[in-house]
């Protein structure tokens, strides 16, 4: 007789019995750990993703070049590479969790990833607002050359008359 994690099976040995449950209570155990640390894990990124958000009200206010030499650009790219790669990972851990006969929906495990995934791509789009509007910003204050050019030939020799 094929028994799950949640079925007692009617004919078993008393030591058949103590693994059982010493089974379940591991497996338990696992579930209740992975909880804790995916509702951990959220905490920090919506905590990540307000700082972010804070971040960039207080630099609206701010009539000044921000990122004139594009490191900030490229440490927000790496963040969001990351955030990425993380979701990715998470996306392959939900689909596990989704898959193993040993859990069921009840236990929140499949849930507890969508909260995760949900948390990191609001941290991934907040990260890439914060990118853009850095970069419009810089971009609106960049000194205009004022020049017109009545059609692209005009520009294209303009452009290559400045290298």
């Amino acid at each position: 007789m094929k028994t799950s994690a949640t079925q007692f099976p009617a004919a078993m040995s008393f030591a058949g019995v103590n693994a059982f449950a010493a089974r379940n209570l591991q497996l338990l155990s696992a579930i209740e750990n992975t909880l804790d640390a995916l509702d951990s894990d959220i905490k920090i990124i919506v905590g990540i993703d307000a700082s972010y958000e804070e971040l960039r009200q207080r630099l609206e206010s701010n009539d000044a070049v921000i990122d004139p030499d594009r490191r900030i650009e490229s440490n927000l790219v790496k963040a969001s590479d990351a955030c990425s790669r993380i979701y990715h990972d998470a996306q392959q851990r939900h689909v596990s969790a989704c898959s193993d006969p040993l859990l069921n929906p009840d236990d929140g495990v499949a849930d507890a990833y969508e909260s995760f995934m949900d948390a990191i791509r609001h941290l991934h789009d907040t990260v890439e607002d914060l990118r853009e509007w850095v970069a419009t910003h810089d971009a609106v204050l960049e000194p205009s050359t004022s020049a017109v050019f009545s059609n692209a030939d005009d520009l294209f020799e303009s452009l290559m008359s400045a290298k």
